[in-house]
């Protein structure tokens, strides 16, 4: 089972790892970690609160194929120095490349125009984490929703510095 997001910085063929297990493009790793520990105890089989066995079935795979991978990339130094660094190349690409991207989620094009742009992504993200995993077929379509968000956090992150 391929799991693809095609929004966002997926669109850029970039995995975007925070968009992925919800968190913040500067959070730190002990945030990441017990992010990370909420979702997995969520998808995993043995605690899953899904009913039906597609269901609990597509929740295996999401963490196995989905959220362990983004996971394993913070968890290692090195993978996340390289992670980080590939991040800072993007978020020059992004800015580089404003004017042919689309935004297409209602949250992007908010953060974009937002007085107090630190805030109001800190708000969005945490109000699109919190239903992110409630419903396994809606996952995909959550994280580039998250992820387009994070495209225009870059955005506005660029324009500030």
């Amino acid at each position: 089972m391929s799991f693809e997001v095609k929004k966002g910085l997926f669109q850029l063929g970039f995995t975007d790892s925070h968009a992925i297990l919800g968190v913040s493009m500067d959070a730190e790793f002990s945030d990441i970690r017990k992010r990370y520990t909420r979702i997995a105890r969520r998808l995993h089989p043995d605690t899953c609160p899904f009913k039906k066995p597609e269901e609990k079935e597509l929740a295996k795979q999401l963490l196995a194929k989905l959220v362990s991978p983004a996971y394993n990339r913070f968890s290692k130094e090195s993978e996340r120095k390289e992670y980080e660094l590939l991040l800072k190349t993007i978020g020059e690409r992004v800015v580089k490349e404003q004017r042919t991207l689309t935004l297409h989620s209602d949250i992007a094009k908010q953060l974009l125009t937002a007085a107090n742009y630190q805030q109001t992504y800190e708000a969005l993200l945490e109000q699109f984490a919190q239903k992110q995993y409630e419903s396994p077929q809606q996952v995909l379509e959550v994280v580039g929703e998250i992820s387009e968000l994070n495209q225009a956090y870059l955005l506005r992150k660029a324009a500030k510095g």
